[in-house]
């Protein structure tokens, strides 16, 4: 009988816990232009649990195309893909805990950075980006939203869930896209009508992903690009005979910017992930429902 009573409680507890799939560092990837020589598993400060993981990357550091474009990134990618469809489907929930340094500040960013993003592939421009310019955290839904989430007070973890329905058909009264900060749903981040559409297809097909249901993956950790401008920003005395390339946007880029010698460089950024899952709710993925990412 007493057995059978444990059995039952056992069973009470695993069903009262989140269906989440967590994110642990195996069910991750790096990207071939990521800077991973920094990266590392850590036991000091973490959200939940016994470890985190921490991201670094320093002055100089880019690889390829990063480097032509004055770019830099260390990200982890998860090996999960998501999909885009044409018909309503169910939306995927995303949670990760971050924690902003003491020392964090707009040049650690270098005017803009982002913290985690979902890319379409092929695509350009993300899908969704949560982004900061040292100060606090904004949000980017493609060219249909933008919207400041919160200021953030260093030292300490902030938890994140995000809501993106991919679908590309609209329903109305459907919430496609939501996001909660620290448990408190941020309004004027939600979004009423599909932000994936038919030129994100099309875009995706030019460079040769040929399904209607184009690979979406998310991805978390450092991120910054545009640094020639930050770093003439900041310089009084500037390099000579810097090359420039032209957008199509019309903005200009420095060409290899991290080539020139600099008196003021970007300082060295660091950030902690911990506590990173996806599901098909919000409760599935709440860090209250859930035992910790390991």
């Amino acid at each position: 009988m007493k057995k059978l009573l444990e059995i039952v409680i056992l069973s009470l507890f695993v069903c009262s816990l989140g269906y989440a799939e967590p994110v642990t560092v195996k069910k991750t990837k790096w990207h071939h232009m990521d800077i991973k020589k920094h990266f590392e598993i850590i036991t000091d400060n973490v959200r939940a649990g016994k470890s985190a993981q921490k991201f670094e990357i320093r002055h100089g550091e880019c690889k390829k195309q990063d480097c032509k474009w004055g770019a830099h990134r260390t990200e982890r990618h998860l090996k999960k893909l998501h999909y885009s469809s044409k018909k309503f489907k169910d939306p995927v929930y995303y949670s990760l805990s971050l924690y902003i340094p003491d020392e964090f500040g707009y040049d650690y960013v270098a005017s803009k950075m982002s913290m985690f993003q979902s890319k379409m592939m092929g695509v350009d421009m993300p899908l969704w980006i949560v982004s900061t310019q040292g100060s606090g955290f904004q949000l980017r839904l493609g060219h249909y939203k933008r919207c400041e989430v919160s200021k953030f007070v260093k030292g300490t973890w902030n938890d994140f869930i995000i809501k993106a329905n991919y679908s590309r058909e609209r329903i109305k009264g459907e919430k496609y896209f939501e996001l909660w900060w620290n448990g408190k749903q941020i309004d004027e981040c939600t979004h009423y009508i599909p932000f994936v559409n038919s030129k994100h297809i099309k875009e995706s097909k030019s460079h040769g992903w040929s399904s209607n249901r184009q690979q979406i993956n998310m991805r978390y950790g450092i991120y910054k690009f545009r640094l020639g401008d930050y770093l003439t920003h900041i310089n009084k005395n500037k390099p000579k005979n810097m090359k420039t390339m032209t957008q199509p946007s019309g903005q200009k880029n420095i060409i290899k910017p991290f080539k020139y010698k600099w008196e003021n460089k970007i300082p060295t950024t660091v950030m902690l992930f911990d506590e990173i899952r996806f599901g098909k709710s919000y409760s599935d993925v709440d860090i209250k429902n859930n035992i910790p990412v390991d």
